[in-house]
């Protein structure tokens, strides 16, 4: 009878006592002291407030990856290969049509078969970017994106290709930029987040404030309205700005005003001689003129509030010497440079590369 009733206890309840002891330890329990019970219940409220944050990161960190397989397989299957002849155009203000011949300038240029399946997926896509060679761990492009244009330019600032909630943001275009059937303005602004360490949306942009020899590797941004293919630009000017006038004597210099150099108050003079004097590098192989194409990519800086990193690119024509340009960049002399004042109160007047994780 003692050995039947000392088995019980051994199979039964000293392991019931033992998980019985385990939840006491952690759940307040009636005797419990007071500074016990605090002691459990910052504990309960710790692993409450650890779960929520868990989830929140999950939300934060949380990429395209599920949409991207997606619109990779687009661009793969319909993108023209990488060794097909580069779309070079002139300005004509449309960029599909030969002006020389009467008959077909108001002819309307057709969505390009390869961005079909994104504008049915969302009509708000207007083209695609990706700068070729600039790889994560596998061989993904950092930057290789749908580009949105939204009602407004705070549209996409937090929404996915499918309009859904996105911490990190589509790339998205200025609102009140031309992209139609009919023409595209002389310069698209193209807007993404920095996202610090989670590296997604124009994070990697960041990597152009190490060095010439940087941009002597990526020099060449792809960017395809929906009515093109296989468009190349090249790198002219990567600069940081100051977005309150407040930073920098009361001079701020609305670099997004530059759509069309036709407008008297938003000059190509002006802007050249802006994006020339605010670059870090310099390239007398690059000609520019009012009537090239280009457009503009800007990212918040992660180095110095209220400022924005920018990057300025030429569409490339039959004129240009693509070999020629990638050798040709130059550092320009941090004294040659223009940073704003906030800037040179910080760093003092010099470039300044920290890295992407920050």
């Amino acid at each position: 009878m003692a050995m039947s009733k000392r088995s019980k206890d051994l199979s039964g309840s000293e392991s019931s006592n033992s998980f019985v002891r385990f939840i006491r330890y952690f759940i307040p329990w009636k005797g419990d002291k007071s500074s016990e019970t605090v002691r459990k219940v910052v504990f309960i409220a710790s692993v409450a407030m650890f779960a929520a944050a868990v989830g929140q990161l999950n939300d934060y960190v949380k990429t395209n990856k599920g949409d991207q397989p997606d619109v990779q397989q687009v661009v793969e299957q319909y993108e023209p290969s990488a060794d097909a002849n580069v779309d070079y155009e002139e300005n004509t203000g449309s960029d599909a049509v030969d002006i020389a011949s009467p008959e077909v300038t108001q002819r309307k240029r057709e969505v390009q078969k390869w961005a079909k399946e994104l504008v049915e997926r969302n009509d708000d896509v207007v083209g695609y970017i990706k700068i070729p060679g600039f790889t994560d761990y596998y061989d993904d492009e950092f930057i290789d994106f749908p580009v949105m244009q939204g009602v407004d330019n705070d549209d996409y600032l937090y929404k996915d290709i499918d309009r859904a909630y996105y911490e990190s943001g589509s790339i998205f275009a200025d609102t009140w930029s031309r992209i139609s059937e009919n023409d595209v303005s002389d310069n698209i602004t193209i807007f993404g987040h920095h996202m610090g360490w989670v590296g997604t949306s124009f994070t990697h942009l960041s990597e152009y404030e190490q060095g010439v020899d940087f941009l002597k590797e990526h020099n060449i941004i792809e960017f395809n309205t929906i009515y093109e293919s296989n468009c190349k630009y090249a790198i002219v000017s990567c600069f940081m700005i100051n977005t309150e006038p407040s930073d920098d004597d009361g001079n701020l210099w609305e670099y997004i005003g530059y759509r069309d150099f036709t407008d008297d108050e938003y000059t190509f003079d002006d802007w050249y001689h802006e994006i020339t004097r605010r670059s870090w590098y310099a390239n007398d192989a690059i000609k520019c003129t009012e009537n090239d194409k280009y457009i503009t990519l800007s990212t918040c800086s992660k180095l110095l509030d209220d400022t924005r990193w920018v990057i300025v690119a030429k569409k490339l024509t039959p004129d240009d010497d693509a070999d020629l340009i990638k050798e040709s960049y130059t550092a320009k002399n941090d004294k040659d440079i223009y940073f704003p004042k906030s800037w040179r109160e910080k760093y003092g007047n010099e470039t300044v590369y920290n890295g992407w994780e920050y």
